[in-house]
């Protein structure tokens, strides 16, 4: 390499003779301008670290000199009144020290410090492998240390680094830039403000103002370590990862820039779409564009007003698909008022359309509102209609009233509970007082209307029944046991309590004193009082749902049989206003 390069710079023979016959003319001239010539002063090595290099060489550097050797130069001269610290050599120059060449248009050799300048076209040549082009060198024998400026160009391998000034540690092997730089390798440019690349290990150390081009993502950081041999990215401070597909914003971590996969922490946050999603550590691969997060995982669409949350979440940037595990829970915060908390061993976010998300819920479902709960085997919700759909033994209560069916859908309205719509084989049941009495209504399908965060009235239509107890003044004992069939019936309700009922068509039933009123008048078949299932706060979603007890199992029951006595029947077809006077607290329909 040495003599390649001495051909480079060695003028035709006959050039060299003219050049020597004009050079003594010039020497003055040339003398004073190389000793004139300014060199930055900006330096990664200040003259105290420079000592303090001296005082921590490793033990094969101490006491160790070896001596600056001039291999070839055109020209050399020495001028006492020019410059008495330095000799001037100018033309081809070569410069040999610790199996490393360097080459150079012109140079002045400070002998008695081991040092030289050196100027144009400035090349160095270390081992097999290194390589460095600038414009200016300062170099020290002495701590073995190079001072590169303008246009400094350090090659070894497929690496590359650009800089205006770099300080190579020879010993160390390091280069430093401290006022920008790049390095290039087979992959990635990588450019920063400060920058560090040893030879050794060939990894960098990059700070302020950091952007790592790939042609997938560009990363922007302001501290960044990377190795050039496995092309991770280590993350060390606040940085930013922009793609066609989305971006990322993490502290720290490992970007892998060859398989384009980021492995992450400290509650990095990933953007795509209208999806944004943050955990205690993410693991995300761009070219299969899934994401995984693990510990308090939020995730949620900006245009709508939904969370998915939990310990562990996947996510396909593809699909627009997420699924949630562990503690996994669905939070809907479109009402200003109350949030509505849906929890499931597996949740599932998808995007069906640009306005609209589907969530499924499965297994152990557990649903908490302030002014509603409820439990099934699933649920689904559709954001378009604000509907949500359960099925699989479906339980819905709201203050003392239990609605169930085989399945229940509830609707939403500008964030509020609007109505319940149970079906088939509705069943409603609402707690009278402690001694086993409840009302009940049930039929083909029921309509639980709310209003003001309470449930204020029910329909049930397709064979009608209703159990219901009239209730002394004092609202503390149960008086009369009215049973009744209807095709439809209505149900009011205020502050939690049965207000009026009314009776569509044609209408059959009983009214008995509570006194005469035997076991099995209490319920209908099928009856199941669950109040041990409900959500009793929002916490309370976690918990594994009790079994569901059999039908009738729990079914209240008097502890003897009371005196026979014929209840009194209730004329066929009565009207219905008369009805209501009679039984009930008289109270306009709405």
């Amino acid at each position: 390499m040495a003599n390649q390069a001495s051909q480079h710079h060695r003028p035709p023979l006959k050039a060299g003779l003219l050049l020597l016959l004009l050079i003594g003319g010039l020497l003055s001239s040339q003398g004073r301008a190389l000793t004139n010539r300014r060199t930055p002063i900006s330096y990664a090595f200040t003259q105290d670290t420079l000592q303090q290099r001296r005082d921590t060489l490793p033990p094969s550097q101490q006491g160790r000199r070896e001596r600056i050797f001039i291999e070839q130069v055109d020209l050399w001269r020495y001028d006492k009144e020019i410059n008495p610290d330095a000799q001037i050599l100018t033309g081809n120059v070569v410069f040999r020290h610790n199996n490393a060449y360097m080459y150079c248009d012109s140079a002045l050799l400070y002998e008695q410090q081991n040092r030289f300048e050196a100027y144009g076209d400035v090349y160095i040549t270390q081992g097999d492998s290194i390589e460095i082009f600038c414009n200016y060198l300062d170099y020290d024998g002495e701590l073995l240390l190079a001072r590169l400026r303008e246009l400094v160009r350090m090659e070894q391998g497929e690496n590359t680094l650009y800089t205006d000034s770099l300080d190579y540690d020879r010993v160390r092997g390091i280069g430093y830039y401290f006022d920008y730089g790049t390095i290039v390798d087979s992959l990635n440019t990588l450019s920063s403000v400060y920058g560090e690349y040893s030879t050794v290990t060939k990894q960098a150390v990059f700070n302020d103002e950091v952007a790592l081009e790939n042609p997938n993502f560009t990363l922007l950081s302001d501290t960044l370590h990377y190795d050039t041999t496995t092309k991770l990215a280590t993350i060390l401070g606040p940085t930013t990862i922009v793609s066609d597909s989305g971006t990322i914003h993490a502290t720290r971590g490992v970007y892998d820039t060859e398989l384009d996969r980021a492995y992450l922490m400290d509650r990095a946050q990933l953007e795509s779409g209208t999806r944004w999603m943050t955990g205690d550590s993410l693991f995300y691969d761009r070219n299969s564009q899934l994401a995984e997060l693990f510990g308090h995982v939020i995730l949620k669409d900006t245009a709508e007003h939904l969370q998915l949350r939990g310990n562990y979440v996947r996510y396909n940037e593809l699909t627009e698909h997420g699924i949630a595990r562990d503690s996994a829970y669905v939070v809907e915060y479109s009402s200003p008022e109350d949030s509505l908390y849906i929890h499931a061993l597996q949740l599932e976010l998808s995007k069906v359309d640009s306005t609209t998300n589907l969530i499924k819920a499965l297994e152990n479902v557990r649903l908490y509102r302030s002014d509603v709960q409820a439990v099934s085997d699933s649920l689904y919700y559709h954001s378009a209609d604000s509907v949500l759909h359960c099925y699989g033994h479906p339980f819905i209560w709201s203050g003392k009233s239990q609605v169930t069916g085989d399945s229940i859908s509830l609707y939403i309205k500008d964030g509020e509970m609007d109505y319940a719509h149970i079906r088939p084989n509705a069943y409603m049941i609402n707690q009278v007082d402690l001694q086993e009495h409840y009302n009940q209504m049930r039929g083909r399908e029921v309509f639980a209307y709310f209003s003001n965060n309470q449930m204020d009235s029910i329909w049930t239509k397709g064979n009608a029944e209703v159990i219901y107890y009239s209730i002394a003044e004092d609202e503390s004992t149960a008086l009369e046991h009215l049973q009744s069939q209807s095709s439809a019936i209505f149900i009011g309700l205020e502050e939690e309590e049965i207000t009026k009922i009314k009776f569509m068509d044609k209408t059959i039933g009983t009214i008995t004193p509570v006194s005469l009123v035997t076991s099995e008048q209490l319920t209908y078949p099928g009856f199941l009082w669950f109040p041990e299932g409900r959500p009793t706060d929002f916490k309370d979603i976690f918990r594994i749902t009790p079994p569901i007890p059999e039908a009738g199992s729990n079914a209240p029951t008097l502890p003897q049989a009371p005196p026979q006595n014929p209840a009194h029947p209730i004329r066929e077809e009565a009207d219905r206003s008369t009805m209501i006077e009679e039984r009930t607290t008289e109270t306009a329909l709405q």
